[in-house]
């Protein structure tokens, strides 16, 4: 059985029952869902863990966005026998459909909730992650929408990227606060250099906000989390709010040029990681450490 015969095989399963399912677990796999929960762990949970899902996802997104535009395979559409459905959650790279491989939301995924499940470090969730990301892969399957060697790869580069990082995560934490400085700098340049795409820049300027921003943030506001549940949901709300302002609102005022892409989402990082921090701090809805003597950061770790 080839690949095309495995996707006629799974998307005649198709059905009104199964595709509801399937929709759910596409947003789970979405830049929407991914815009909700990166924010709420360092917002509301913790400011370290959340700063390194974040910087360790969107190098894994942008990896996948580089060998996308790479290889340019096409996707499983317009295929005899294979019915594509959810078109718009593939409709969002720059080379669609030549953006097959490997799978954004079998990567993405494996990369979030691997990464979660490490942090955690509990039995349950590690099973709840393998779970999750064998559904969401499988819905790409099953929504016609990527070839099963997509999925694989997706997830494989994930957990390359994964070991990777928790390997120099520790070590680059006890670097200098002057090498920090050099390195949320010059690296997302020079990612931008070797890979001058709509999608290079837009993760490159991501990661260039939310370096500079994350260093701002430790050395000036040093927001302390709120333990409080109402404290958190209207921090998270504001947070939000701002983000999509910020996002949506430099699009509009902003030129249609790549420059202005990289400088528009280097903005929205700053905003996640510093701005939002200091307004939460402003409106008293977080303490701040250097007025206010407080715990130390809480974990996610069990």
């Amino acid at each position: 059985m080839n690949q095309t015969d495995i996707l006629v095989t799974m998307t005649e399963l198709q059905n009104p029952f199964l595709n509801f399912f399937a929709l759910i677990l596409t947003f789970l796999g979405n830049e929407e869902f991914y815009m909700i929960i990166l924010p709420l762990v360092y917002w509301c949970i913790s400011k370290t863990a959340g700063f390194r899902l974040f910087y360790i996802f969107l190098v894994s997104i942008y990896i996948n966005a580089f060998f996308k535009i790479h290889f340019a395979v096409k996707r499983p559409i317009d295929i005899e026998g294979v019915n594509s459905i959810f078109l718009e959650s593939a409709e969002v790279g720059s080379h669609y459909p030549y953006d097959s491989f490997p799978s954004g939301h079998a990567q993405g995924s494996a990369t979030l909730f691997g990464y979660l499940a490490y942090m955690i470090n509990k039995r349950s969730f590690w099973i709840f992650a393998i779970i999750i990301v064998f559904l969401i892969s499988l819905s790409r399957l099953y929504s016609g929408l990527h070839w099963p060697t997509d999925v694989m790869v997706g997830v494989s580069l994930a957990v390359v990227v994964l070991i990777i990082a928790i390997a120099i995560e520790k070590r680059v934490s006890k670097l200098s606060t002057n090498i920090k400085w050099i390195l949320a700098i010059v690296f997302p340049i020079f990612l931008m250099l070797i890979f001058p795409e709509e999608e290079g820049i837009k993760y490159a300027g991501f990661l260039l906000g939310a370096g500079v921003g994350y260093l701002l943030e430790a050395q000036t506001n040093q927001m302390v989390i709120a333990k409080e549940i109402w404290k958190k949901a209207t921090a998270f709300i504001i947070g939000i709010v701002g983000l999509v302002a910020i996002q949506s609102g430099l699009k509009v005022i902003f030129p249609d040029a790549i420059l202005f892409d990289f400088i528009r989402y280097a903005f929205v990082g700053l905003w996640g990681l510093y701005i939002a921090p200091l307004v939460f701090v402003l409106l008293k809805l977080y303490q701040s450490e250097r007025s206010v003597p407080a715990p130390k950061d809480s974990t996610i770790s069990g």
